[in-house]
């Protein structure tokens, strides 16, 4: 695509108020970038939160690299190349840190949402994804009043709206307890923790005294739970593979799969049983789909996890969630129920299902209306 103009959009967004082991989250700043084209323009949605939390980084460290090294880098590529960029040589312009591969992802989204529109394909044909809908899972979080009941409302309400699958977030010392009282309400429903890597593992004999001793967590074997998502510390490999031996329910890795080489080696160590992958920590959404392929390849069930996006991004990530490896449904549910305003809007969920969009292009253009209402600042890159 030939390059115009590049500007850098940062919404402020409502966000209802989610606990984990990880703190919490109740404000969602997002960082938007948009390239205009001889052909159009294209939009990018970043997935960084509020502030770095599990080695993901802040909205606002993106924010500045995009400005200061991420867009200058990929003009100036651009004007070497008479004014034009392909979204998959995005990648191969940054390094391996987090935020860079953050930034990777925003900027190829955008570049990428440009091609799309231009040759008149829908994301989900360019993926060569065959269904027409995808089953959505929902989030709840720790009750900020740490009470079974209103955790047991959250859980219900995400099963009302139709969700296939709840992820109910865990810390030391909230754990059995909750988890039991959810199993006892909702016997059949498809249920998973997340525990953020809060938990440790202690030695293999003596009491486990410490609430974090992930040992303890073989208490929730008879609660035919879909799996454990990243009990341990992200870098932790080895104990995951030890912890697999000493519990049955499977353990999920989140955290600990940062980029297509991390999921290449647990897999190889074989640290997990299902994989979370979230295109915007693995780089994008190439990145997202090689990591699928090797899933698929280990036979390692995934699903798609989120960072409460807007519905650009969540819109991508449902449609990456049609490819074949994805076999637990993913953070899909709509941004309506956690955002005070979706600038770019989401098809509705029904029956616990999201139809994946066919018009050209990663997904809608924002609203003007409620662009114009939620966005804080704006700086435009000249191209030419």
């Amino acid at each position: 695509m030939r390059i115009d103009a590049v500007d850098v959009l940062v919404f402020e967004l409502g966000l209802a108020p989610v606990e984990g082991a990880l703190g919490v989250f109740d404000r969602r700043p997002l960082v938007v970038v948009r390239v205009m084209t001889a052909d159009g323009d294209g939009w990018g949605e970043c997935g960084a939160l509020e502030r770095a939390a599990g080695g993901d980084p802040a909205a606002s460290t993106v924010e500045h690299l995009l400005e200061t090294v991420g867009i200058p880098r990929m003009v100036s590529v651009a004007q070497a190349r008479d004014g034009t960029l392909d979204s998959s040589a995005v990648p191969q312009l940054f390094g391996g840190h987090a935020a860079e591969r953050m930034m990777a992802a925003t900027l190829e989204m955008a570049l990428l949402d440009a091609e799309l529109r231009a040759l008149g394909v829908s994301l989900g044909e360019w993926l060569g994804v065959a269904r027409p809908e995808v089953a959505v899972g929902a989030l709840a979080g720790i009750p900020t009043d740490r009470e079974v009941d209103s955790l047991l409302a959250s859980v219900g309400a995400a099963a009302d709206a139709g969700s296939r699958r709840v992820r109910v977030k865990i810390a030391p010392g909230w754990d059995l307890v909750p988890l039991r009282a959810v199993r006892r309400h909702f016997p059949d429903l498809a249920l998973q923790a997340d525990a953020n890597g809060a938990y440790r593992l202690g030695p293999k004999t003596g009491p486990m005294e410490r609430p974090d001793d992930a040992r303890r967590l073989v208490a929730l074997d008879d609660l035919a739970l879909t799996c454990i998502e990243q009990p341990l510390p992200a870098a932790d490999l080895a104990a995951h593979v030890e912890l697999r031996e000493l519990i049955e329910t499977p353990i999920a890795l989140d955290e600990s799969l940062a980029s297509p080489r991390h999921v290449e080696l647990a897999l190889r160590y074989g640290a997990c049983e299902v994989a979370c992958l979230k295109p915007a920590r693995l780089g994008g959404l190439r990145a997202a789909r090689r990591a699928h392929d090797l899933c698929a390849s280990a036979g390692v069930a995934a699903f798609v996890g989120g960072y409460f996006e807007a519905g650009l991004a969540r819109g991508a990530n449902a449609a990456l969630a049609g490819l074949p490896g994805f076999t637990l449904p993913g953070d899909l549910s709509a941004p309506a129920s956690y955002l005070s305003v979706d600038p770019f809007g989401y098809p509705p969920v029904v029956d616990g299902l999201v139809a994946l969009r066919t018009e050209p292009g990663v997904g809608p253009a924002p609203d003007p209306e409620r662009l114009a209402a939620c966005t804080v600042r704006t700086r435009r890159f000249e191209a030419r």
